[in-house]
């Protein structure tokens, strides 16, 4: 509903829609709005696209619920194989799962700092659902039946007692790695929300407006690196530097490029990224050659653009090395 109707209904509104709203407002709500939207889109997206740990059937409830108590039906060995049949498949899906996470990590080396936190939000999503099913009445019972059949006492199974046996003592080392990864990504978002508000800038603003803010940034990523219990490594530090150091170069590229259009409210080339939908395909502004044409790029105007470029560069630098003694 939000998303098919009310969001289409919003977009449409012209100024007399908007009756006395004042413009930042307007812009304001929108972008709110439009966070709202793709919040729900990503949560329904992950309620179809999340990994399932397919249920035992119903006609072993029984056997299965009578197990622990050393009663034997004769559908035991039966149950036994189709557990053990499922159980491999859930360990499979797990792994590829915790793969795929790190592996998606790894391709995003360019990206702008909001893919940091769409990642981390991706991941949390996906686990929470498998962290979920881990705990259900369905995974209970199979993990409770198996670890009974690998016992010593179950002599009956002959070999098979030693491949379930196996199969099982590595299934608690899974689980923590689920739990130890969720809580990761659970506590990288959560301190990655506090930076939200300090990166919206860098999608939405010009250089000298970024240059403004560059002092709560810093000090936020402090915060982060000082007190985050998992986010606070060399190397995740690293990363967020350089996506944010990446969308920077992006937003000078796109404001130098389009300086004059912005000016005169005509459109403008190329984009500089989407800070509700850092999915979005950034599209690169137009061929620097352009920027010798003097009609179109005066170049007095110019200079105090490529000026207040540079002097991001320098706040960004000085920013980064006064943060550092402080810390």
């Amino acid at each position: 509903m939000i998303n098919q109707v009310y969001k289409p209904l919003v977009d449409k509104l012209n100024d007399e829609d908007w009756d006395k709203c004042e413009e930042e407002q307007k812009k304001e709500f929108l972008s709110t709005f439009d966070k709202f939207a793709k919040e729900l889109s990503e949560a329904i997206n992950s309620q179809q696209n999340k990994i399932t740990l397919e249920p035992y059937a119903e006609k072993f409830r029984t056997t299965a619920k009578n197990f622990g108590n050393n009663s034997r039906g004769p559908d035991t060995q039966e149950m036994i194989l189709e557990f053990e049949g499922i159980f491999n498949k859930w360990q499979e899906k797990i792994e590829a799962a915790l793969a795929e996470a790190d592996a998606e990590k790894n391709i995003q080396r360019d990206a702008g700092p909001m893919m940091e936190l769409e990642y981390w939000k991706k991941r949390m999503r996906k686990l929470t659902g498998i962290a979920e099913q881990l705990r259900s009445k369905n995974c209970r019972t199979v993990v409770d039946v198996l670890d009974i059949a690998g016992k010593p006492s179950s002599d009956q199974l002959g070999g098979q007692k030693d491949k379930i046996y196996l199969a099982t003592s590595n299934w608690n080392g899974m689980e923590n790695r689920v739990t130890e990864a969720l809580n990761e990504a659970k506590d990288n978002v959560k301190y990655l929300q506090t930076l939200e508000k300090f990166l919206e800038p860098l999608y939405t603003s010009n250089p000298a407006a970024i240059k403004e803010t560059l002092p709560a940034l810093l000090n936020s990523i402090k915060m982060i690196h000082t007190i985050a219990r998992y986010y606070n490594t060399t190397e995740r530090m690293t990363g967020l530097f350089v996506k944010i150091t990446n969308q920077m170069i992006l937003n000078c590229k796109y404001n130098i490029i389009n300086f004059k259009n912005i000016q005169l409210g005509l459109p403008t080339k190329g984009s500089m990224g989407n800070f509700n939908n850092p999915n979005k395909k950034t599209s690169p502004p137009a061929d620097d050659s352009v920027l010798w044409d003097d009609t179109k790029y005066p170049s007095n105007e110019l200079i105090e653009v490529l000026r207040s470029c540079i002097q991001l560069k320098d706040a960004y630098y000085n920013q980064y090395m006064i943060t550092k003694e402080r810390l």
